[in-house]
């Protein structure tokens, strides 16, 4: 027998081998498509009926449910199927949404969060009325605080973005699919999205704005205005020091500050976020 006659036979069962270990799995075990609903459905009424109004009726729950076989030929507790994990979601979700592609290293995967405690499997997640978040209007927002219970009395005080009014939710800021590692946009980026009147660049910059907004601002709120992590001029003074020669009563060094100048910075020094005109950030 030639060379080549042989390379060719060995080739034919190299890619016969993968062919014949389906056939010999499908008759071992069903394949998800042919467990149907109809099957659960006989003692789970409960979940298969609310599935079959949600967003995945038609899908078979072999497919989210690993042992599903198994627990139909012996419906017992010892055989119950799994909870779908991530990685049963992503096997559908990630090849028609892009922004799940970095789940894996974002924050909440690492933190051993599944899809399913964000989302409902059989129907929409019902937000629990406890812990706060009836407080909030926007029920993307108020499943978040029921974990984030830290960020909850920041949403309360006299000074935050309207999140607990409905204007706004929390993954406009936060992607809960990724982290701040995956994103390539700066945190001053996001918040200059929205807060376009102070976005740079500026001929002067004020450092501590151009390296990020939370070095003056919490986001979740505060009870200072304008959400500052502290009043002013503490905020201002943690950094500057203020020159007796610029901010005294007779402009002559060693004079008395006044009681304006420790008022209220920004009265002054209204362009705070960065100027074009004046180094001294006053417009």
């Amino acid at each position: 027998m030639s060379r080549f006659k042989i390379q060719w036979i060995t080739a034919l069962v190299i890619l016969a081998m993968p062919l014949a270990s389906a056939a010999a799995g499908s008759n071992s075990e069903q394949s998800p498509q042919a467990i149907a609903v109809d099957d659960c459905l006989q003692c789970h009424d409960g979940p298969t009926a609310s599935h079959a109004r949600g967003p995945h009726a038609g899908v078979s729950c072999a497919s989210c449910h690993s042992g599903a076989a198994e627990h139909l030929a012996d419906p017992s507790a010892e055989t119950k199927p799994a909870k779908p994990d991530a990685r049963a979601c992503l096997t559908c979700h990630q090849k028609s949404d892009a922004r799940r592609m970095n789940w894996g290293v974002s924050d909440h995967s690492l933190a051993g969060i599944h899809c399913r405690d964000c989302h409902g499997i059989h129907a929409p997640k019902v937000v629990p009325k406890s812990k706060g978040a009836i407080l909030i209007k926007e029920p993307i927002s108020a499943l978040c605080v029921t974990c984030h219970q830290d960020v909850l009395p920041r949403l309360n005080m006299i000074s935050h973005h309207p999140v607990r009014e409905g204007a706004l939710s929390c993954k406009n800021c936060h992607d809960p699919h990724g982290s701040l590692t995956t994103k390539l946009a700066s945190q001053a980026e996001s918040c200059t999205s929205c807060h376009q009147t102070v976005r740079g660049p500026h001929t002067f910059e004020h450092p501590p704005a151009a390296e990020g907004c939370t070095s003056c601002h919490n986001p979740h709120g505060s009870p200072n205005r304008k959400l500052l992590q502290i009043a002013q001029p503490m905020l201002c003074l943690q950094c500057h020091s203020l020159a007796d020669n610029r901010h005294g009563q007779t402009g002559a060094a060693g004079s008395r500050i006044t009681g304006a100048a420790l008022r209220s910075c920004t009265s002054c020094h209204s362009g705070i976020h960065g100027s074009s005109f004046d180094e001294h950030l006053r417009y």
